[in-house]
């Protein structure tokens, strides 16, 4: 009879230890074991494991760069990161444009002849550009997002919380970008790049937790950053090409700082090759080659990959989704 009340007690016990540690979980303490980590929690976690994949200007599929319907076509594909480029125009909004003028992606040269750079165009007037693209030619405003270039304030709106931001920081104040990002709410999603350290500096003014990415190349480069400014930047990311992907690792694995690097010609070229192909067997031996190089980054020491076949590495990557 001792015997059995001792196993009830101890068994009541352990549900009430149990019980304590759920609701730990849920009260802010230290997360269900069950509950997935979000890309969010995998951007700020110096101890996550799972890699990201960051889709250069947005390209997933068949949309134009940079644009809503880029963006939104990578959440849909479950890509946990996009690159966003960022610039200001002339009266001080923060939009998204890689080059500084808009010729080569819209039809800015002839709708604003001698005036093509971004900086020198209004709000009003950037919107008013049609994206260079077949599908635009016939009532752009009924398609804006694939067919007019966006605002930063847009896409936050547009998109979840799931969805990261890359941002990379053409021009313009980080002090104008950075209230954009708050008005927003969406400082925990957002890792702000720029090889200009002031520019990461003036960020973190406005956004004092803000997750900030600087770029170096050789690891001795890394190295100085690190000791300049590794602890007043908390950095947790750094962007980099570098030759040798285990030197630079072994130089940030013991300030647990994680390395992104974009992938395009090591990677990316055989996911080129595997998409030129009709066979599907030959297909699917370019692709093998594309996740073996993938996996032997990973091996020495890389992170984040930026690419322009983003939806391709999230099915590789996370066949049951992000974290799952």
């Amino acid at each position: 009879m001792w015997a059995a009340k001792g196993w009830r007690a101890s068994l009541c016990a352990l549900l009430l230890a149990a019980c304590s540690a759920a609701e730990q979980g849920t009260d802010g303490g230290a997360p269900d074991a069950g509950t997935p980590i979000t890309p969010a929690d995998c951007l700020s976690d110096r101890g996550c494991t799972i890699p990201l994949v960051s889709a250069h200007r947005g390209l997933c599929a068949a949309e134009p760069e940079n644009t809503l319907a880029a963006f939104a076509s990578c959440e849909a594909a479950g890509v946990p990161m996009v690159e966003v480029d960022c610039r200001e125009t002339a009266d001080g909004a923060v939009v998204i444009m890689h080059d500084s003028d808009v010729v080569r992606t819209t039809d800015g040269e002839t709708r604003y002849p001698g005036r093509t750079e971004v900086a020198s165009l209004s709000l009003a007037e950037f919107e008013a550009l049609v994206i260079d693209d077949p599908r635009c030619e016939t009532d752009p405003d009924g398609q804006a997002d694939r067919c007019h270039p966006p605002t930063l304030a847009a896409l936050l709106e547009a998109s979840s919380e799931r969805l990261l931001l890359d941002i990379d920081f053409k021009a313009g104040d980080p002090h104008t970008l950075a209230e954009v990002i708050l008005a927003h709410g969406a400082a925990g999603r957002v890792l702000f790049f720029d090889a200009d350290t002031d520019s990461l500096l003036a960020y973190r003014e406005r956004i004092p937790d803000g997750l900030v990415m600087p770029r170096a190349h050789e690891p001795a480069e890394f190295q100085a950053l690190l000791d300049e400014l590794g602890s007043e930047l908390d950095l947790r990311w750094m962007h980099g090409d570098p030759t040798g992907i285990a030197e630079v690792a072994a130089v940030l694995d013991p300030h647990e700082v994680r390395l992104y690097l974009n992938s395009f010609e090591s990677v990316d070229i055989w996911v080129v090759a595997a998409e030129l192909l009709e066979d599907p067997e030959q297909k699917a031996g370019y692709l093998d080659r594309a996740w073996d190089a993938l996996e032997q980054m990973r091996a020495e020491g890389a992170d984040c990959f930026g690419t322009d076949f983003a939806a391709h590495y999230a099915a590789y990557l996370y066949p049951d989704g992000f974290g799952n």
